[in-house]
């Protein structure tokens, strides 16, 4: 009799269930606390999670759930409460992000794979930890997201000016400092890496660094002259610090990237529109130029 070995199939149904978590969040929350519960209970058959990450995702999921909350305590308590669950979500969420927690085996999808002639090799992990952030912070602390075809053809149009011309700015920078060359292919690789990128890393970046760093920085400076314009680009320099690892180009191309995706989150007040222009910018980057740099 032949054995058929499970471990792949429940590794694809753990991330299948992320997935289902992540576009729960335009369901309902029932739906995507089931799909996410699903997905850590796979986890733990499939070997992605092990011993203390159900510990992570559960003080994560309680900054997030205890910052909400934080508007129904006494007047007195309210500051206090918000600042303790605040500091959480943006430790935690930091930890998370830089896969600094024990606990998870994030999947490795693609190994070193050259991409284009004269690109630095490319390696795609499916990470659990980081979509996490994202997932959590929609789902418990963040507006109500977009529900009808109105508010998504209002927000489509308010964004639509703004992501042709960060895009070409962003490009011509990446060139003129010979971070990138202009490489125009097609791989079939494409299809997982744009799942991946804009479910998992789009989602939780935008989340993070627009949904709750923008949204906080531009409420707590309401009173203050070009405050808004304040939270944008404090948002956009730290997005652009946590991607030290590729170096001060790519710091300050990623913190350009920022400034850009914070000018759709402003205008649109919508997440969505914010993700989908960060993923218009990768797959530009992928599609058309080295990736993910030139050597």
């Amino acid at each position: 009799m032949t054995m058929i070995n499970s471990a792949p199939l429940l590794t694809a149904a753990t991330y299948v269930a992320l997935l289902l978590a992540v576009l729960g969040l335009w369901i309902g929350r029932t739906a995507w606390i089931a799909a996410l519960v699903l997905a850590v209970v796979l986890g733990y058959v499939a070997h992605v999670l092990y011993g203390p990450a159900v510990a992570w995702i559960a003080a994560f999921a309680g900054a997030c759930i205890g910052f909400d909350r934080a508007r129904l305590a006494a007047p007195r308590l309210r500051g206090v409460f918000k600042a303790l669950a605040a500091t959480g979500i943006l430790v935690l969420g930091v930890l998370l992000g830089m896969h600094a927690l024990p606990g998870f085996h994030n999947f490795l999808a693609l190994d070193n794979v050259v991409l284009s002639s004269g690109a630095a090799p490319y390696t795609l992990y499916l990470n659990f930890d980081k979509t996490l952030v994202g997932i959590c912070i929609l789902g418990f602390c963040h507006p109500a997201l977009l529900e009808t075809a109105k508010e998504w053809t209002r927000a489509l149009r308010r964004a639509a000016p703004i992501v042709p011309t960060y895009l070409i700015l962003v490009a011509a920078g990446a060139l003129a400092l010979g971070y990138l060359t202009w490489q125009p292919k097609w791989t079939p690789l494409f299809w997982i890496w744009a799942a991946s990128n804009l479910f998992f890393t789009c989602l939780s970046e935008e989340a993070f660094f627009r949904g709750f760093i923008q949204r906080q920085l531009t409420s707590a400076l309401r009173g203050v002259r070009f405050g808004s314009g304040l939270a944008i680009a404090a948002s956009a320099v730290l997005f652009g610090l946590a991607h030290f690892a590729g170096g001060a180009s790519y710091v300050v191309l990623a913190a350009a990237a920022g400034l850009g995706y914070g000018i759709v989150y402003h205008r649109t007040q919508s997440i969505e529109m914010s993700m989908l222009g960060h993923f218009a910018l990768n797959a530009a980057h992928f599609l058309l130029f080295t990736y993910p740099r030139a050597l």
